[in-house]
């Protein structure tokens, strides 16, 4: 039985996408509600204030497809942050392939969670060490990150993580880049690995869309995320640490470390081997 509520965010353009979804969907035996997506240059009047000024000059240096993703995301968390949608929710990009047993598998890391959760990302592995917490179905992992992997395809989200999402105001990042940056909207954030889902399986449709930003004139978006870490670094490592407790940072660190000498000659990552060898896991 399905424990939460679910929302597809689909561009009612994006006819081939929905087809896509509403056949891994029954797949799955998901129920849903299909969102439609919106445009970067038709963002809604209520959500406007993330993205521009009054005078319709833009306080952002994101493409206009990345804009619309991101207040397609805010409508969907705006919508679950009043409970119209439940105590707890899916959110789903129109890209995904779900693993067999994916419901099991949420309802299994749901259970296993404390209290006080917000987000469960379900679509994006790590690259980066992680700590492990308890086992769930067909050998995976409910885990704490020390760097949130990019791509937000699926998440489930609580009432009070969305809330806690849309209360901060101007939105400088993409969706996925201030998804991971937990820090700045005290999200309590857990994973699967593997994950269950798997996101990015049809072309892009944001790619498709007018690729120039609105102010050509801006710095680099990457130059502004790093002066955004910068800013935030201590933050960061507070939360850091806050979450995976010290022994586990530790432990984040020196793999971590391990990971940049090994991989260039393993060819692989040893990050997935070294989450087994942590010890205490459920």
């Amino acid at each position: 039985m399905q424990a939460f509520g679910a929302v597809l965010l689909n561009l009612d353009r994006d006819t081939v996408r929905r087809a896509h979804m509403e056949s891994e969907l029954a797949r799955a035996g998901i129920g849903f509600t299909r969102q439609p997506g919106i445009l970067g240059d038709a963002v809604p009047d209520d959500l406007r204030r993330y993205f521009f000024h009054p005078d319709g000059s833009p306080k952002t240096i994101m493409k206009r497809g990345e804009i619309g993703c991101y207040a397609s995301h805010l409508r969907a968390l705006t919508r679950i942050a009043s409970g119209e949608l439940g105590d707890a929710v899916l959110v789903m990009e129109d890209d995904l392939a779900f693993d067999d047993g994916f419901l099991e598998t949420v309802a299994a890391a749901i259970n296993a969670m404390p209290k006080g959760w917000d987000i469960l990302r379900l679509s994006s592995p790590p690259r980066r060490a992680y700590v492990p917490l308890a086992r769930l179905p067909g050998g995976r992992f409910l885990i704490r990150y020390s760097k949130i992997p990019n791509s937000a395809g699926a998440y489930l989200v609580t009432r009070e993580g969305a809330r806690k999402f849309i209360e901060r105001g101007v939105r400088g990042l993409t969706f996925d880049d201030d998804l991971r940056r937990p820090w700045f909207h005290h999200l309590d954030t857990y994973g699967i690995v593997p994950p269950p889902a798997r996101a990015g399986v049809l072309k892009s449709s944001i790619d498709a869309i007018e690729t120039g930003r609105f102010d050509k004139g801006m710095s680099s978006r990457m130059e502004r995320i790093t002066r955004g870490d910068h800013f935030y670094m201590f933050k960061r490592l507070a939360y850091n640490i806050g979450n995976l407790g010290l022994g586990g940072w530790l432990f984040c660190v020196a793999v971590n470390l391990a990971d940049m000498v090994v991989k260039p000659l393993r060819g692989r990552s040893i990050i997935h081997g070294a989450a087994r060898l942590f010890p205490g896991v459920k």
